[in-house]
């Protein structure tokens, strides 16, 4: 039987991982939105490789990378930090494009009337566009954390005390795997449908606000 104070113990491990993991890639994704966003070539060039690595290689190659083929010293021995490493690089690229789409669904006549009262392109972002852009990022950066979380699942397989490893555990010792995985699913859905709900609502607020902006 999968106790509960397994999964509370494997639940805290998953919430830190989450957390850590889309913090990491929120810091990455900053740098690879605006490199992607460059009109340097080779800057561009950069921030599209970095999110075509990313992308490219699955979560669970990453985890194992990191784990078992880096030398990193504490990364490599440390199971939670590796897995907070490997999905923060993975979730990075979709969040750079989260950023990046929604600094481009900023009118440009936004930027030209930023340039006529002399702010500079950095003072531009942050106190004219960034402001406009946040709800469109909120919606698609609250749908990525989602696959994010689900993806913490996979962590099991390098020696991280998650829900499913606990669960994987408890069905070796004789429990039930259907109680033991369908209870872990039902946590999962504790924290994504939540979160959904809310990426849907933001969606529908910037929807129905987006003819009311005034160009």
């Amino acid at each position: 039987m999968l106790e509960a104070s397994y999964i509370l113990e494997g639940l805290w491990i998953t919430l830190q991982m989450w957390g850590g993991a889309f913090v990491l890639s929120v810091l990455l994704a900053i740098p690879v939105a605006m490199l992607r966003g460059s009109r340097n070539p080779f800057a561009k060039f950069i921030g599209a490789l970095w999110a075509w690595i990313a992308r490219g290689i699955p979560p669970i190659a990453w985890l194992i990378i990191i784990f078992f083929g880096l030398s990193l010293g504490i990364i490599s021995e440390v199971p939670l930090l590796a897995a907070i490493v490997g999905l923060g690089i993975v979730n990075s690229a979709y969040i750079g494009d989260s950023i990046r789409s929604g600094v481009d669904s900023v009118h440009r006549g936004q930027w030209e009337g930023a340039a006529s009262v002399a702010l500079s392109k950095p003072q531009a972002l942050f106190r004219v566009v960034l402001p406009q852009a946040v709800p469109v990022m909120i919606a698609s950066t609250a749908a990525y954390s989602i696959t994010l979380l689900k993806n913490t699942a996979i962590a099991s397989i390098i020696g991280a005390n998650e829900m499913v490893f606990y669960a994987y555990n408890a069905v070796q010792v004789g429990a039930d795997p259907i109680i033991a995985f369908l209870t872990i699913g039902i946590v999962y859905l504790l924290f994504t449908v939540p979160v959904g709900m809310f990426a849907r609502w933001i969606d529908s607020r910037v929807k129905r606000g987006s003819g009311k902006v005034a160009y």
